[in-house]
């Protein structure tokens, strides 16, 4: 038996490690591990529910709207239990879903160019594809100017990216002018001239497989489809399978029919569930058998304490904790949106990846692929759908008590706030993210995570560059800054912090 331990994992943040047993050329044992404390959730207790958004938005610089939003979710439903708040503007739900849209796009750009991508380029891999390479080809760089344009766009609306100011309980604190407005959908619409028609998939996909490019397609078509092709051509679709069990909080509201885009579900033995948001709430649980944590940690999410540290615990190998739907580990993300939702579009899942709803590697990357082209074509309607002189704010109460619960769905999959106000001061907060469904440790039963066992019976050609390993754990998208945050080490520290002085300008003249 040959020991391997990878850490980091993830080239957007680290603390996250992989620790694995290979026999004979294969893995049989892994073990998922998250390296550093997250205590936002203490940090929210006892003070004002306003706060909660302001703190928890802060929790991680990349799903920074998610999070925001999330939390402000969570306060409103609480308030509204309480009798206390009639609910948010419609157009602010509007300005939501249309942030939330811009946001989804960003990130894909970000995973599929800078976070997977290279994993499938030239410059590392010998795929031939090295407008991919990173730093130098052609499509990295023009991927990484049209994020650019999209963090502008979200900065109009949210003040300032990351971590906006202007979501909040009660609404949107902002009120974009019809100026404002355009200038965003331009900067959208940039983007999509980028990215190409939708419907050009089949002949980019021809093009890609017989080494041809046309920039009227779309550059960034024909970046994707590559990264989906070497993919393809490197056996992902044969890495990382999953149980086909997935969760999705639902998003994007249609404007004119009030359906979500995405639907509210599960999907498990071979179909989907729609199900309610009380239904979703009373299956969520978490266990910390393997997790530095007190057993009063788990359970319910609307019953249990803020995590309460254990880091001497006997056999736990991980600050993050397990969350399980009626039991049972739940994939989140791209490939659980869609499958839940019934999308393959132009089938690609289907042909490429051995089913529209296999959960291995490649279908990873190309539902983020898909998803990337479905919310293209749906922000600009969201935009054109929210008015800018309508009501964007209702007025928030200060003293209630109740408790709610914030479903809200980032690009990395399903992320859930929980919160318990008394008399305006918040008494119990808990936060699930993405990451943890996918990436947490095994359970009391021993039931390992979703990418624990994806991992097992994967083969290891190289022990020294094990590259399907991390291709797979990349598919997942982690991102730990959510999932695991502070770290204290031994000893007493303290620091003073020295308010700055505008230093030459002591003495200022009438000039």
């Amino acid at each position: 038996m040959v020991e391997i331990s990878i850490d980091p994992t993830t080239r957007i943040e680290g603390h996250h490690g992989m620790e694995l047993e290979v026999e004979e050329g294969r893995i049989t044992e892994a073990r998922s591990t998250m390296k550093m404390f997250r205590g936002a959730e203490i940090i929210t207790v006892g003070r004002s529910p306003r706060d909660a958004a302001q703190l928890t938005g802060k929790v991680c610089g990349v799903c920074f709207i998610c999070h925001r939003i999330g939390s402000s979710r969570a306060t409103e439903d609480a308030a509204m239990n309480a009798g206390a708040f009639d609910g948010v503007p419609e157009h602010a739900k509007i300005l939501r879903d249309a942030t939330e849209g811009i946001f989804f796009l960003w990130n894909h750009a970000i995973h599929l160019f800078a976070l997977v991508g290279p994993d499938y380029s030239d410059a590392v891999a010998d795929t031939g594809f090295d407008r991919l390479d990173p730093l130098e080809g052609d499509g990295y760089l023009g991927a990484l100017e049209n994020q650019r344009k999209l963090m502008q766009a979200l900065a109009e609306f949210g003040g300032r990216a990351p971590h906006p100011l202007a979501f909040v309980p009660g609404g949107v604190a902002t009120n974009p002018d019809a100026a404002t407005v355009e200038t965003v959908k331009s900067r959208v619409r940039e983007v999509s001239n980028w990215l190409g028609p939708t419907e050009a998939v089949p002949d980019v996909l021809e093009n890609v497989q017989n080494g041809a490019f046309d920039p009227d397609l779309g550059e960034g078509l024909h970046d994707i489809v590559s990264i989906l092709v070497a993919a393809a051509q490197e056996g992902a679709a044969d890495l990382g399978s999953g149980p086909n069990r997935y969760y999705s909080n639902g998003l994007f509201r249609d404007p004119d029919s009030g359906d979500r885009i995405f639907k509210r579900g599960v999907y498990r033995d071979g179909s989907a569930e729609p199900m309610t948001k009380e239904e979703i709430v009373e299956g969520i649980a978490e266990d910390t058998e393997y997790s530095y944590y007190t057993d009063d940690s788990a359970g319910s999410p609307t019953e249990a304490k803020p995590p309460e540290p254990d880091p001497e615990k006997d056999g736990a190998y991980s600050w993050g904790k397990a969350p399980r739907f009626e039991g049972e580990t739940m994939e989140v993300g791209p490939l659980a949106r869609l499958a839940i939702s019934g999308y393959d579009p132009f089938d690609l899942r289907a042909t490429l990846g051995g089913g529209p709803a296999e959960s291995n590697t490649l279908n990873r990357l190309v539902a983020r692929a898909q998803e990337a082209l479905i919310v293209r074509d749906r922000v600009l309607g969201l935009l054109d759908a929210f008015d800018p002189s309508a009501p964007l704010m209702a007025d928030f109460p200060d003293d209630y008590t109740g408790t709610g619960v914030g479903l809200w769905e980032p690009s990395r999959g399903t992320l859930s706030h929980y919160v318990d106000v008394e008399g305006g001061t918040i008494e119990r907060y808990q936060i699930i993210t993405p990451t943890l469904w996918n990436i947490g440790p095994r359970d009391g039963e021993g039931n390992p995570s979703i990418i624990e066992g994806a991992i097992v019976g994967d083969e290891v050609a190289d022990i020294e560059d094990p590259i399907d390993v991390m291709r797979t754990i990349r598919s997942f998208d982690p991102c730990l800054a959510c999932s695991v945050h502070v770290d204290s080490p031994e000893g007493s520290y303290e620091t003073v912090l020295e308010p700055a002085s505008p230093g030459g300008m002591t003495d200022v003249g009438d000039d």
